[in-house]
């Protein structure tokens, strides 16, 4: 794949189709998006990373316009090559086609829809918890520190808020 991609020139092409509208402080977010996309698409990760990696990764080296060895240190470039791998577990445990999705709901005897729509809420405020607090801040320059920081109080925050406790007879 990575060939392929090579020979076609798919980074250069990309970049050519995106340039005045994806910027680099926001590929590591549309990058998320996409990889979850694909992977809920598909109903596989490892296949996203198989697609996305040997696109992106160029891609991105292109985008931001560096030497490809002071990109590789860049946290663009890093959260960018780390939401393609977190963005493809998303749409893969997401996704009611996904292996893991019905060995889980068929191990556990649950309805397999009924198993879908009881983890979507997690998984989405988690996923959207990440994009905003990872992807785009780090993207806009914020310190990962601070982006870390943010992404575990708001958890925190969506469990005190939306959180419910096990009654007192189900926790013996």
């Amino acid at each position: 794949m990575g060939k392929v991609c090579e020979v076609l020139n798919t980074a250069d092409y990309l970049v050519s189709l995106s340039s005045g509208i994806l910027t680099p402080e926001l590929l590591p977010a549309v990058t998320f998006l996409t990889a979850a996309a694909i992977s809920f698409s598909t109903g596989s990760s490892w296949a996203t990373m198989a697609i996305m990696v040997p696109i992106v990764a160029p891609m991105s080296i292109e985008l931001m316009e560096m030497e490809a060895n002071v990109v590789i240190q860049s946290p663009v470039f890093l959260s960018t090559f780390a939401s393609i791998l977190s963005g493809a577990v998303f749409g893969d445990h997401c996704s009611p086609i996904s292996d893991t999705t019905i060995l889980s709901s068929t191990a556990s005897g649950a309805d397999h829809i009924d198993h879908v729509r009881t983890q979507l809420p997690y998984a989405m405020t988690t996923g959207g918890i990440a994009l905003f607090f990872g992807y785009l801040m780090i993207g806009y320059g914020y310190s990962y520190w601070i982006s870390i920081g943010l992404g575990i109080g708001s958890i925190i925050l969506a469990l005190k808020l939306f959180g419910k406790p096990l009654p007192r007879t189900q926790l013996k």
